[in-house]
């Protein structure tokens, strides 16, 4: 079972469906908005002597689209430390990470668990003082592949 990670990482959205994460099986954030659940797998084409109107294709090497989480601005600096590290280059930054989509009653609907990842990109909040808007920021998780749970 998932342990929640300090008293402010998560501070639960007032939308329907939302999204935990969970690094090292820490619930460290929940996000409004998740997208990048990709997975293409290439073609190899062979071309087989004595069967000159057919090219044969073979599955090839599978890639994986990156991971982007949105969510209003928290007190919570797990997944930008996290991102520091990769800039700084630490060692070990590379991370299991699982995305729960839960309902309102924070039941888990469905999972999918990400091998080897890492932040790539993180992008504050567009600041307005003018505006009556929830100040979004948004974090882009490279990975090796996923698993539907």
């Amino acid at each position: 079972m998932a342990t929640l990670a300090g008293p402010h990482s998560f501070e639960p959205l007032a939308t329907t469906p939302r999204f935990t994460v969970e690094v090292d099986g820490t619930i460290i954030a929940s996000f409004s908005e998740c997208s990048g659940l990709s997975a293409t797998i290439a073609t190899e084409k062979w071309e087989e002597g004595g069967s000159n109107h057919t090219t044969y294709k073979f599955p090839g090497r599978a890639d994986y689209g990156n991971i982007t989480l949105k969510h209003g601005v928290t007190h919570s600096t797990e997944l930008y430390d996290w991102f520091l590290k990769v800039l700084r280059r630490e060692p070990r930054v590379r991370k299991p990470v699982t995305i729960k989509l839960v309902d309102a009653q924070l039941q888990e609907i469905q999972s999918w668990h990400f091998i080897d990842a890492f932040p790539v990109k993180w992008s504050g909040p567009s600041l307005q003082a003018t505006a009556n808007s929830i100040a979004i920021e948004s974090f882009e998780l490279a990975h090796n592949g996923f698993l539907r749970i």
